[in-house]
């Protein structure tokens, strides 16, 4: 449920009877009191300025309570009575798609990837505000900056980025002869295929979920030299790149991953990792922070935390890439509080409070502005260090094109992850599922 942080209340009696013995003393003053009573509302410097601030449910509670914290403090001091709704992630497109159509909804949107590029008219132009952090801070990651900016502008502020590596239980590896983490795809796919023998496979969804799905296939694809576009906008998926991309991937879900994670959203495989079921999962740092701050032990009794290795995506014959989601923060045109939503961005991206906010969240969000790269925050849970150290390995999608509203649809309509998973279930061949997958790229990008 959302809540609700209230500064200051509307006009009170004794307010309004103070403003009608001021009115009633000051004759040269226009309607005074009499305008009051006409128009039926409260004087203008009595009105309360208020703000609606929709994002997702972080998978690192404490950042949620300190961005709560933050609202009703910025609230108090700029007397506005802020409102911070916070739904499932996978919820946050449907409900921007609702308010953008209706022109009425919150008055501030977190979108992730480059989503909200689908809506670049309907948003307010906030290059001020991106191009002023940009210039104070030191520049943004590059994927981040992308994502934010259409038609050489900033529709919203790049906010954070959530990285994504390979979790791994490193007894389990052990265990099953496994003495190092695999450098490339293939040799994932021979030690995983033990790591599945031994009851522990790699968990992986290949499912219609905002995170993990697209945190696994976009460099999965990018490290076999796959593009779904060239630099001038064309269609270039059908390629022997993306056909020996889809084959081997057949043969690592079939040998080395577990079949359920077709349909596993972005929590699945976490609690799967928590439970022992796998071995290791592409994610975010969400499942050590979870066994750190409940204590959860392994089989021996033991701390799981201190099984837990976080590791770089393996190689493809194009080499090592990762992908990392970004979340930026939007302001709908329709919005009736554009300067107070300025306002309020403004502040949460002052460093004083930016890092209040990744610091309580544990290191799970890094900054989308590189200064940050150097934070203290690293050296406060050091175990996360390795997702720091690929944070500027990703690409933005859409690559080898713009990250425009195309390239959103295809991320919302999961036409990459669909090429997987039809071959991943038998669905399709991988030579289908690639007539398949570019008859749906050709489809959105020709719109």
């Amino acid at each position: 449920m959302a809540k609700k942080i209230s500064s200051k209340r509307g006009i009170t009696r004794r307010d309004f009877v103070k403003t009608a013995g001021i009115a009633a003393g000051m004759a040269a003053v226009g309607t005074g009191l009499e305008g009051i009573l006409v128009s039926h509302q409260a004087p203008v410097y009595a009105q309360e300025r208020s703000l609606h601030f929709l994002l997702w449910k972080n998978f690192s509670p404490p950042a949620d309570v300190e961005i709560l914290r933050q609202g009703e403090e910025w609230g108090k001091q700029s007397k506005v009575n802020v409102k911070i709704e916070q739904i499932n992630a996978n919820d946050i497109p449907a409900r921007a798609a609702a308010a953008i159509e209706s022109k009425q909804g919150p008055d501030i949107i977190q979108f992730f990837h480059n989503w909200q590029n689908q809506y670049g008219d309907s948003l307010v132009d906030v290059t001020d505000i991106g191009a002023a952090l940009e210039s104070k801070y030191g520049g943004y990651i590059d994927y981040c900056k992308t994502h934010a900016m259409l038609n050489g502008r900033f529709n919203a502020v790049p906010h954070t980025v959530v990285p994504n590596i390979y979790v791994v239980r490193a007894s389990y590896m052990n265990a099953a002869g496994t003495t190092s983490w695999p450098k490339t795809w293939e040799e994932l796919r021979r030690e995983g295929k033990k790591w599945k023998a031994s009851g522990h496979p790699i968990g992986q969804t290949v499912g219609h979920t905002f995170g993990d799905a697209v945190d696994f296939t976009y460099p999965y694809l990018w490290s076999f030299g796959v593009a779904e576009r060239d630099e001038k906008g064309a269609v270039v998926i059908a390629s022997k790149q993306t056909l020996e991309a889809l084959k081997f991937f057949k043969a690592l879900w079939d040998d080395a991953m577990d079949p359920a994670g077709a349909g596993w959203d972005d929590s699945s495989n976490n609690r799967a990792f928590l439970s022992g079921a796998i071995t290791a999962t592409n994610n975010a740092p969400s499942i050590y922070l979870t066994a750190s701050n409940q204590v959860i032990l392994d089989e021996k009794g033991a701390p799981l935390v201190n099984d837990i290795l976080h590791v770089s995506n393996p190689a493809g014959p194009a080499g090592v890439f990762h992908y990392h989601y970004s979340q930026q923060l939007a302001i709908p045109k329709y919005s009736k509080n554009v300067e107070t939503a300025k306002e309020f961005i403004r502040w949460l991206m002052d460093k004083e409070q930016f890092t209040k906010y990744l610091r309580r969240g544990q290191a799970y969000q890094a900054a989308a502005l590189k200064a940050y790269m150097k934070d203290a925050m690293w050296d406060m849970f050091p175990a996360l260090k390795p997702y720091r150290d690929h944070l500027l390995e990703g690409r933005h999608v859409g690559w080898k094109g713009g990250a425009d509203a195309n390239a959103a649809r295809v991320v919302q309509n999961y036409v990459l992850i669909d090429m997987l998973a039809n071959v991943a279930t038998g669905k399709m061949t991988p030579e289908e599922s690639l007539k398949w997958g570019e008859g749906q790229l050709k489809s959105i990008y020709s719109a």
